[in-house]
């Protein structure tokens, strides 16, 4: 992927480059958001940025010895019944 910034007064300018694959998609979701690719584009974005780990997940994360954890015992299962179909 390609990306171009270019800045007028307060807001930016990017381009991005994607294949017609990925374009079709974006467009075809914007279309169904009922938003431009640009607006659309610009609120996934936006989304994506805000998102953060939760507080002190990084500490918690491998925390744990591999010898804290144990396996449940598994259940035998019979055969599943038949199911419905949709």
């Amino acid at each position: 992927m390609h990306v171009y910034v270019q800045v007028y007064s307060s807001m930016a300018q990017l381009t991005v480059y994607v294949d017609s694959g990925t374009r079709s998609r974006i467009e075809v979701a914007a279309r169904n958001a009922r938003a431009s690719v640009s607006q659309w584009v610009k609120e996934r974005l936006t989304e994506a940025l805000e998102r953060d780990w939760p507080e002190n997940y990084f500490e918690v994360l491998g925390s744990l010895a591999d010898t804290d954890l144990q396996r449940p015992a598994q259940t035998v299962r019979k055969k599943d019944v038949r199911r419905e179909r949709l």
